[in-house]
C-alpha cells in the first residue's frame, strides 16, 4: 500500500471514527424527557430526597384519594429531608452504595427534577466514559488506535446507550471500574520505571481513591477488587516486592475508606436477602 493510500485509509478510519463517536452522544442526550421514569428510576428519586419505599406507602395509602403534588414531594429534595436523612434511608437499603445517590440529590438540587434532569447525571458519566476508556486502552497496548476504535465501540453499544439515559448508578459504576483498571496500570507502569518512591506515590493514590470510589458506587465492585488482586500477584509472580507492596497498601485504603459502609452492609446482611430475593427466583422458559 502506497503512501497516500495509508493516509487515505486513516483519514477514512478518524472519520468513520468521530460519527460513531457523535452517534452515541446524540443517542445519549436523545429523547430523555419522553421515555418513561420507571420503577427502578422512581427509586432512585424516593432514595436520594431522602425517602423510604415503606415510608411513601405509610404516607400514602391511606385511603384518600392521591394526587400529582401528593407523590411529587417524594420525587425531589424538600425542606422535610436533609442530606442526614438521605443517607439513612440508603442505610435502609444498603445493597444500594450512597455515591450516586448523594451526587443524584445535589444534581437536582441544582437542575431540578424534570425527568431528563436526573437522567442527564447519567448521561454525563456516560460521556465520561469516553476519555476513560481511551486511557484504559493507552495503559494496555500504549495504542492510540486500539483507544479510539474502544471509545467507538462503546460510543454506539446500545448496553452502555440504554444505561446512559437511566437515573441509575450504573454508568458511575462504568466510570469508576474503568478509572481504577486504568489508574491500577498506571500506578504498576510507574512503580518498575521509577527508583524513588515519590515518583509513584500519587499514582498508587489515586487507585486508592477509584477504587474506593468504585465500591462506594456499587456493591460488586468487589469482585473487580480480586480481579485486581489476582493480576497483580500473577504478574509479579507472587513475590513481594514495590510494586505488590505499594499495591497492597493502596488497596487497603481503599477499602478503609469503605469501611463505613461495609459496616453497615455487614451489620444488614438480612435486610439486603431480603430485598434481593427476587434474584433467585427462576424464571420460566
Amino acid at each position: 500500500m502506497t503512501k497516500p493510500s495509508k493516509q487515505y485509509f486513516s483519514l477514512r478510519w478518524r472519520f468513520l471514527i468521530i460519527v460513531l463517536l457523535l452517534l452515541g452522544i446524540f443517542f445519549r442526550c436523545f429523547n430523555l424527557n419522553h421515555k418513561i421514569y420507571w420503577h427502578d428510576e422512581v427509586y432512585t428519586s424516593i432514595r436520594s430526597s431522602g425517602y423510604t419505599g415503606d415510608e411513601v406507602i405509610k404516607e400514602v395509602f391511606d385511603g384518600r384519594v392521591i394526587g400529582v403534588e401528593d407523590l411529587q414531594k417524594y420525587q425531589h429534595p424538600n425542606p422535610e429531608k436533609d442530606l442526614g436523612d438521605t443517607i439513612n434511608a440508603l442505610a435502609k437499603n444498603p445493597e444500594h452504595p450512597p455515591l450516586y445517590y448523594l451526587m443524584a440529590r445535589y444534581w437536582r438540587q441544582l437542575f431540578g427534577a424534570a425527568v431528563n434532569h436526573p437522567r442527564g447525571l447519567s448521561v454525563l458519566f456516560s460521556l465520561l466514559v469516553f476519555p476513560a476508556i481511551y486511557w484504559l486502552c493507552l495503559e494496555l497496548f500504549e495504542s492510540p488506535l486500539v483507544g479510539w476504535v474502544a471509545v467507538a465501540l462503546l460510543a454506539v453499544s446500545p448496553f452502555h446507550v440504554l444505561y446512559a439515559q437511566e437515573a441509575r448508578e450504573y454508568s458511575l459504576w462504568t466510570l469508576t471500574i474503568i478509572l481504577s483498571c486504568a489508574s491500577l496500570l498506571r500506578a504498576i507502569r510507574k512503580t518498575k520505571n521509577s527508583r524513588k518512591v515519590t515518583h509513584y506515590l500519587w499514582s498508587w493514590v489515586i487507585y486508592g481513591v477509584t477504587l474506593a470510589l468504585s465500591l462506594y458506587t456499587f456493591l460488586f465492585s468487589i469482585f473487580v477488587a480480586i480481579g485486581h488482586v489476582i493480576y497483580v500477584f500473577i504478574l509479579e509472580r507472587f513475590r513481594l516486592n514495590k510494586t505488590s507492596f505499594a499495591y497492597f497498601i493502596a488497596s487497603v485504603a481503599g477499602f478503609l475508606a469503605f469501611s463505613p459502609w461495609l459496616v453497615v452492609v455487614v451489620t444488614n446482611l438480612a435486610i439486603i436477602q431480603h430485598k434481593t430475593h427476587w434474584t433467585t427466583i427462576q424464571v420460566p422458559e
